[in-house]
């Protein structure tokens, strides 16, 4: 099976383009660029740069993500000689910068579409939050396949480089604790339509600090080689 992802990761940095183009001479001359955690607008840019600021960064780090494995040996944190792993980690490695650009791509039509007025002040909170957290849930649901040691992809901290074990239980416990986090920061938006991010954000807080002591844990314990 071909791995199309390189295809579909370019597709939708060519959509984000596409529709900053398209819309442009309809968008207002300040329009909002960020969000916090109540869900309301607290920044605004000048229409040129929240129009095309994210997809400069969605083309960044496209290319970025497709050249980052080719120098695997040489950020590898080596606690062993080995050559790169680049070739391990694939096809999950390109559905993960699938999902990471498409999150991106939600967000900059959400932000197009509200600059528009074509999304009212009372469904922004509640959007932002939603998307925020179903990406969390699809990064996090391909984690745990990522199962050998590398430079560029998976939860890593440099404990985690101990043993091929210890990052696979790492990997598992990083990729569960995002989709948690995400179940919960979804339900959590509908619970505290006030601050609707904030469920998300401290969940995620805790998980990230629970799965650095697991991982630290194992990868100091005597069962573990």
């Amino acid at each position: 099976m071909r791995d199309y992802s390189r295809i579909i990761s370019f597709i939708l940095v060519v959509a984000a383009f596409a529709v900053s183009v398209f819309v442009f001479p309809d968008l207002p001359a300040r329009m909002p660029t960020h969000w916090g955690l109540a869900g309301t607008p607290d920044g605004f840019s000048g229409r040129a740069v929240a129009t095309f600021l994210l997809p400069v960064v969605m083309l960044g780090l496209w290319v970025l993500l497709i050249f980052i494995p080719r120098f695997d040996r040489a950020l590898f944190i080596k606690y062993e000689n080995r050559q790169s792993d680049a070739s391990t980690v694939k096809p999950v490695y390109g559905i993960i910068v699938v999902t990471v650009l498409a999150v991106m791509l939600a967000f900059h039509l959400f932000a197009i579409f509200t600059a528009l007025g074509a999304i009212g002040a009372s469904k922004q909170p509640l959007i932002i939050a939603a998307v925020a957290s179903i990406g969390a849930i699809a990064v996090g649901n391909y984690l745990p396949r990522v199962t050998r040691r590398n430079a560029f992809i998976g939860f890593r901290v440099p404990w985690a480089y101990a043993s091929e074990e210890v990052w696979r239980r790492t990997q598992r416990a990083g990729g569960y604790g995002m989709v948690a986090a995400g179940v919960i920061g979804l339900v959590g938006a509908f619970v505290l339509p006030s601050a609707p991010l904030k469920p998300l954000g401290v969940v995620m807080g805790v998980q990230v600090a629970i799965v650095m002591i697991y991982s630290y844990r194992i990868a100091h314990s005597r069962d573990v080689g």
